[in-house]
C-alpha cells in the first residue's frame, strides 16, 4: 500500500503518463466531458469531492507549468477565483466556451463532486528540472 499521495489506483496510474506539456482538466460535476480524454469519474454525490481537495491533491503530485479557467469564474464563484489564484500564478482565463472546447484536447479529465458555478481548470504539465 501506498505510503501517501493519491490512493485512486486508476488516478494515480494515469498521472504518472502524463509528460511535459499535457493537459489535464479539473471538472465541477457539470462540465460536459466530451469523446476523447481519459475520464478519472470521482463524483460521489454533491460537493463531494471538492473541487479544491481535488486540485490540492493532484498540485501535491504534479509539476504544473500553466492553467486555464473560465473568465466568468471570477463574478460567478468569487471563493474559488480567489482560492485557485493563490495556487497557481500562471493563470490564463478565457471565456467558458473556449474552456469546454479545449476540454476535448486534453488527455484527462478528473471529475468531482463540486457543485458550483465555473469550478474547472485546465492544468498543463510542466517538468522538475
Amino acid at each position: 500500500m501506498k505510503r501517501a499521495g493519491i490512493l485512486h489506483a486508476e488516478l494515480s496510474a494515469a498521472l504518472a503518463r502524463l509528460g511535459h506539456t499535457d493537459e489535464l482538466v479539473v471538472a465541477d460535476c457539470g462540465l460536459p466531458i466530451p469523446d476523447g480524454p481519459q475520464l478519472i469519474d470521482l463524483a460521489f454525490s454533491f460537493g463531494v469531492p471538492g473541487f479544491l481537495d481535488v486540485l490540492d491533491g493532484l498540485l501535491t503530485e504534479l509539476v504544473v507549468e500553466g492553467a486555464v479557467v473560465a473568465t466568468e469564474l471570477d463574478a460567478a464563484n468569487p471563493d474559488c477565483a480567489v482560492a485557485v489564484t493563490e495556487r497557481l500564478t500562471k493563470l490564463e482565463r478565457v471565456d467558458h466556451e473556449e474552456f469546454k472546447r479545449r476540454v476535448a484536447g486534453v488527455k484527462l479529465v478528473v471529475r468531482t463532486g463540486e457543485a458550483s458555478p465555473y469550478a474547472n481548470i485546465l492544468l498543463r504539465c510542466g517538468v522538475p528540472f
